[in-house]
C-alpha cells in the first residue's frame, strides 16, 4: 500500500525501553540473556543487561550519536551485539549488522548505502573450531565508509589483536573498554520518545537477483518496505519509494 497510512498518530515510545523494561515486572536477577558460543557460555541478568546498555549508551552519547544516525555492526551472535543494538535504538539511532564472516565487498555494498557514523566490530571470530582473523577486513571496510567518525572494537577473542591494519584519518578507533571510559558517570539511561514509524534496524536482500537492497524495519514488526534503489538518500526513513 502506498502511500502507507500513519498508524497510532500522536503516540510516542521507544523500542529499547520496551524490551529492557517490559510491562510485566521481572526479577532483576533473573536471566535476560543466555548466550552460548563455541568457546563460552554466558548468562546475563536483567540488571546486568540494563547496566551494560547504559554504559554503551553513555559512550554513544559521548561520540555524538543523534536521532536518525545509522550504526553498523560487524559482529557475531553474542551479548555485546544485543547491547550495542539496544543502546543505539534507545537514542533513536538505526541499527544494521552483518556477520564478521562476510567479505569486504559484501559489507561495503550494504553499508555504503546507509552511511553509518559509528561502526562496532569484533576483533576476531571463532567458528568451526578455529579462530578467524577479521581486523584486516575491518580496516578495509572502515576505509570504504567515509561517513564514519567512530569505530569500536569488541575483544571477542581476547588473545587476538584489536588493532586496525588500516587507520583512516577520518575516524577515531576505540577498544570497547576505552569507549566505555569516555563517560564514566553513573547517569541513568534515557530513551528517545519517538513515533511508531521510527526506523529500528535495516536488513538487506540476498543480492541473488542484482544489487543488495536495503529494507528498513520500524517498531511495528510486520511493516517492512524496501528502498527502490541501491543508493539510499534522505528521507529514506520516510518510506518514499525511489525511482528505478
Amino acid at each position: 500500500m502506498y502511500p502507507r497510512p500513519e498508524f497510532f498518530k500522536g503516540a510516542k515510545l521507544n523500542f529499547a525501553e520496551n524490551l529492557l523494561f517490559p510491562t510485566e515486572e521481572v526479577d532483576p536477577q533473573s536471566p535476560a540473556i543466555i548466550a552460548a558460543t563455541e568457546i563460552n557460555r554466558e548468562t546475563v541478568s536483567w540488571s546486568q543487561l540494563r547496566e551494560r546498555v547504559a554504559q554503551c549508551q553513555r559512550g554513544l552519547k559521548a561520540v555524538g550519536l543523534k536521532e536518525g544516525d545509522r550504526v553498523a555492526g560487524y559482529l557475531g551472535n553474542h551479548t555485546n551485539a544485543v547491547v550495542a543494538t539496544l543502546a543505539t535504538t534507545s537514542l533513536g539511532g538505526i541499527w544494521t549488522a552483518l556477520s564478521p564472516d562476510s567479505g569486504v565487498h559484501m559489507a561495503l555494498d550494504r553499508f555504503q548505502q546507509i552511511e553509518p557514523v559509528v561502526f562496532f566490530a569484533d576483533n576476531a571470530q571463532f567458528y568451526n573450531g578455529k579462530t578467524h582473523e577479521v581486523m584486516e577486513k575491518v580496516g578495509e571496510i572502515v576505509k570504504g565508509l567515509p561517513s564514519l567518525h567512530t569505530v569500536v572494537v569488541f575483544s571477542a577473542i581476547p588473545d587476538r589483536s584489536s588493532e586496525l591494519s588500516i587507520k583512516p584519518q577520518h575516524v577515531k578507533v576505540y577498544t570497547y573498554d576505552a569507549f566505555k571510559k569516555l563517560d564514566t558517570s553513573d547517569s541513568p539511561m534515557t530513551f528517545a520518545q519517538l513515533p511508531p514509524d521510527q526506523p529500528i534496524y535495516i536488513l538487506y536482500s540476498s543480492g541473488t537477483t542484482g544489487n543488495y537492497y536495503s529494507y528498513c524495519t520500524i517498531f511495528k514488526p510486520t511493516d517492512v518496505k524496501p528502498a527502490r534503489r541501491a543508493k539510499m538518500h534522505r528521507p529514506w526513513c520516510h518510506w518514499h519509494p525511489y525511482p528505478t
